[in-house]
């Protein structure tokens, strides 16, 4: 049996409100046939969405550190312990752990598909208040949407299962890949269909950390934006970037990054999308989110960048969807394990494998909130050693810091040293209740609405050139975490355009954004290759084979109408 068919088959429902608050709160030990759920109400309903929502933070998504690898470490800014990039992140898609981690990356979209067609079929054929209903449907509709996204940035063209395998059965499960076309025209569809389901945040009925309209709105123009993009022919984005290493005076050094101009290729699929019709459905839809936040909605920016990570914070105001964990060793995830590690008894940390290489740490100005608290700066590595400090560039600040005190805590004792220990950790992975644990209760911050005006802002300046409504929404997140503002008419539009992509590597940094966003513009090739070997030794290049992931050995060798990507 294919991977498909044994992931999809779904015979319990596993009940634990992923998504909502209370799940933060509750520890849920006991499993549920769906025969046993109830078919009149609300609660009922919600049963089988919690069943959808679960897979995320199930084995085919967060629980075991293997899923997001695939999603996030094969970019450009992510670095770390070089052991720990010896397979997805140096390229080599096909070792025996990238296949792992690509076997889950497939499998993972599906089952959660697969519980949404169940749940939707089930939830179609009850009876209760027709709006809750609606609002059930919509987010199950919603993970359809998301789970294509994620399949068709990754593989390309993949098979759509419209239905269950309890619907249509086993032995229609080995469908043929459907054209990247074909696949976002359904993503299209079922967000389109989950934005008027979907209770919207000014809803009373609207509970918190469920999927909402302004979730789905933001979703559909982020889709948009990357068909558009994708299919933008001939545009130039300039990126910091290129070696990040040079011998100099006879000694490898670390060196800042350089701005280079890429010519993008066209995406291999999206030929037939039109860029500007699409760049404008995604400014209007993005617009409409906004509209409602300038009205008085009950989202917003957070008034600074570190309150977006606080706790109580946890799937409010400009949380859209956040995937949510238990704070304990059974339900909990890795992320924070595997971003800044955990605290050992003798106060070192044991983990904080991936991080942020110093290129990106250098695309800040030094007041930016994002880097001045968004960053670890201290932290102690062995049992009874000094204290280390990041980044290498403040060794003066550290040396002073007896007589002028740092915002950082330095002291004058702490070490660095350009290796792979010394990187920079995101701080937002640090925000769970107990550090201790190897798995805690970070949740992943799947959807924000400070993406929304970086779409905005990317997709206006597609339509319209820099207008001061994009540079409006650009400043707003600027204007946030104290970085400077730009100023209307300093730019043209390619200008713009670059700004905006950095821009979204400096917010939206380890939220599974940069990688996508590399392919979708069409320059990860010359971006990656521009650096080579970084400067923890892991292995950037990259070739043609590696503008889509492998398909996993398993759907090809039990599907006979599944043949694998170029170059694998």
């Amino acid at each position: 049996m294919n991977a498909t068919k044994y992931i999809l088959l779904l015979s319990t429902i596993f009940i634990l409100n992923g998504a909502c608050e209370k799940a933060l709160e509750e520890t849920p030990y006991d499993f549920v046939s769906p025969d046993q759920l109830g078919k009149s109400s609300e609660q009922d309903a919600n049963l089988w969405v919690n069943g959808a929502l679960n897979t995320l933070n199930s084995g085919n998504f967060f629980a075991y550190a293997v899923w997001n690898r695939p999603h996030e470490m094969d970019c450009d800014d992510i670095t770390g312990k070089d052991w720990a990039f010896s397979n997805l992140g140096a390229g080599n898609f096909l070792g025996t752990s990238a296949k792992n981690d690509l076997r889950t990356y497939w499998s993972g979209p599906y089952a959660l598909i697969q519980r949404c067609n169940v749940a939707i079929k089930r939830i179609e054929e009850m009876t209760f208040d027709e709006a809750a209903k609606n609002n059930a449907l919509g987010q199950l509709h919603f993970l359809k949407a998301w789970a294509y996204f994620v399949l068709v940035q990754a593989f390309g063209p993949v098979p759509i299962h419209k239905e269950s395998i309890v619907d249509v059965g086993v032995g229609n499960v080995a469908l043929p890949r459907s054209p990247v076309s074909d696949v976002y025209a359904y993503i299209i569809e079922e967000l389109q269909l989950a934005e008027t389901q979907l209770y919207s945040k000014q809803n009373s009925k609207h509970e918190i950390g469920r999927i909402s309209q302004e979730a789905a709105k933001t979703m559909l123009a982020k889709v948009y934006t990357t068909m558009a993009s994708g299919a933008l022919a001939g545009a130039q984005l300039t990126v910091m970037g290129g070696a990040q290493t040079a011998t100099i005076d006879g000694v490898l050094t670390r060196i800042p990054p350089v701005p280079l101009t890429h010519t993008k290729q066209v995406v291999a699929g999206y030929e037939s999308f039109d860029a500007a019709a699409y760049f404008k459905l995604a400014r209007d839809k993005a617009k409409e989110v906004i509209d409602v936040a300038k009205a008085g909605g009950n989202f917003n920016l957070f008034p600074s960048y570190m309150d977006v990570w606080s706790i109580a914070n946890r799937n409010r105001g400009e949380h859209f969807w956040q995937m949510n964990a238990t704070n304990s060793e059974e339900f909990g995830n890795f992320l924070s394990y595997q971003y800044v590690g955990v605290i050992l008894p003798h106060g070192s940390i044991d983990g904080g494998h991936w991080a942020l290489s110093d290129h990106w740490y250098d695309l800040f100005e030094e007041q930016d909130e994002r880097i001045r608290k968004g960053v670890i700066h201290r932290y102690q590595l062995f049992a009874n050693a000094a204290w280390q400090y990041y980044p290498g560039k403040d060794s003066l600040k550290v040396k002073n810091s007896a007589t002028v005190p740092t915002e950082e805590g330095y002291q004058p004792t702490d070490n660095y040293a350009p290796d792979n220990w010394h990187v920079a950790m995101a701080a937002k992975y640090a925000q769970v209740t107990d550090r201790t644990l190897y798995r805690a209760d970070m949740p992943y911050p799947f959807l924000r609405y400070a993406e929304t005006l970086l779409i905005f802002a990317e997709a206006e300046n597609e339509v319209n050139g820099p207008t001061s409504e994009a540079y409006e929404a650009l400043n707003a997140i600027r204007r946030r975490s104290n970085a400077s503002l730009q100023s209307v008419g300093n730019m043209d539009q390619q200008q713009f355009r670059s700004f905006v992509l950095e821009e979204r590597r400096r917010e939206l940094h380890l939220e599974g954004v940069r990688a996508w966003d590399l392919r979708r513009w069409g320059i990860y090739l010359p971006v990656m290759n521009a650096i080579g070997v970084d400067a923890n030794n892991i292995i950037k290049r990259r070739n043609n084979a590696h503008l889509l992931f492998p398909i996993p050995e398993e759907e090809i060798n039990s599907n006979p109408g599944m043949v694998n990507n170029p170059g694998w």
